[in-house]
């Protein structure tokens, strides 16, 4: 088939994702792409039609085209686990209904925890087959170019590690509880990770000192102050609404302690951040390692050499340097293997992707 224009959504609980496809030949001739932080925990019913507005605006209309050239709609959904929910059937239901009032239904697909995409009348039926199956469509479609490989997504929340064997994803879970038992999900990411769920204990004066256990500070300050991250690139809020410069990322830190930047020098707080950089290292580097060992048990083919292709906004700071560190270095690039151009976006991209070759 020829399908002329494909739009991926990936509908997360902090970022909504968004990727235009111009695809023909199995070639992406075009692509374009857009992505809007919007934490669902902080919306109404309201705000969510009117952001999936100003994605049609952000990544059709802006490129001269009108939403009826789409020939069809490819989605993946994990806002679903937000509180704004109480629960995930509630959420799924409601993203979808608010898709409703923007795409045509017809037209919209979703990826699942099968491999396949459900219409939208199936999703209506079931909706817990869809909830967070964006590790889908990213391994089907990276699948299509490296048929055995182990895909590692960073993202600004959370780590997906997805076994790709004859080109199909062979992950022992299917949701988030069982691939967070498996190893597969790891829930610590590039931007929105709290100090505490990295370290309880950070240096200070000769000593390892117990840490407040307040939201007075992000993961994404530490990244900053560490040259990890730009200041475009921290695109989630702060923990204290204030702006992203490098000294409120220090003031924040300086928190974490029950200080202040009057209080604590910056090399100080520079030392402690990059502690609980290693800390979030080690913390993703034992994952790593459990995974590889269930892994080899049951496709010894990946003991020798494996290959690892990385994507996602925290994929170079986060999960090369582990790799690394593992001795693993046959590492490649997601976006440099599928021609995807844009690592935020990749799973907006490849759910597109994935629609593509599906039909």
């Amino acid at each position: 088939m020829k399908a002329k224009y494909i739009l991926g959504v990936d509908i997360g609980g902090a970022n909504t994702k968004a990727a235009l496809l111009q695809i023909e030949s199995d070639n992406i001739l075009k692509s374009f792409s857009y992505i809007e932080y919007f934490p669902f925990w902080e919306k109404t019913l309201h705000d969510i039609p009117a952001m999936l507005v100003r994605v049609v605006e952000k990544i059709i209309i802006q490129n001269n085209l009108l939403l009826r050239d789409v020939t069809f709609i490819s989605i993946t959904i994990t806002a679903e686990l937000s509180d704004a929910f109480q629960t995930k059937r509630e959420g799924i239901l409601t993203i979808v209904n608010a898709l409703e009032q923007i795409f045509e239904k017809e037209k919209m697909f979703f990826i699942n925890n099968k491999n396949e995409f459900s219409s939208f009348d199936q999703v209506k039926s079931d909706p817990i087959s869809v909830a967070a199956a964006n590790w889908v469509s990213t391994s089907l479609f990276l699948g299509k170019f490296v048929p055995n490989c182990i895909l590692i997504d960073a993202g600004s929340t959370t780590i997906d590690l997805i076994p790709i064997y004859d080109s199909i994803p062979v992950t022992k879970g299917k949701d988030d509880i069982s691939r967070m038992m498996n190893h597969e999900l790891i829930y610590t990411g590039g931007l929105r990770a709290t100090i505490p769920s990295i370290t309880h204990f950070v240096p200070y004066n000769g000593k390892l000192i117990r840490i407040s256990f307040e939201k007075f500070s992000l993961i994404s300050d530490v990244h900053l102050i560490l040259g990890n991250i730009t200041q475009d690139e921290y695109i989630n809020d702060t923990a204290d609404n204030r702006s992203k410069s490098l000294e409120d990322c220090f003031a924040r830190l300086s928190r974490i302690l029950c200080m202040d930047i009057e209080t604590i020098s910056k090399e100080d707080l520079k030392r402690i951040a990059e502690f609980i950089y290693e800390k979030q290292l080690e913390i993703i580097s034992i994952e790593i390692k459990e995974f590889m060992i269930d892994l080899i048990e049951r496709f010894p083919e990946f003991e020798t050499t494996p290959q690892f292709v990385i994507t996602g906004s925290s994929a170079d700071f986060l999960i090369r340097r582990t790799l690394l560190k593992l001795g693993y270095k046959n590492i490649s690039n997601y976006e440099e293997i599928t021609s995807i151009p844009d690592q935020n976006n990749s799973s907006a991209l490849a759910v597109a992707g994935a629609l593509y070759y599906q039909l």
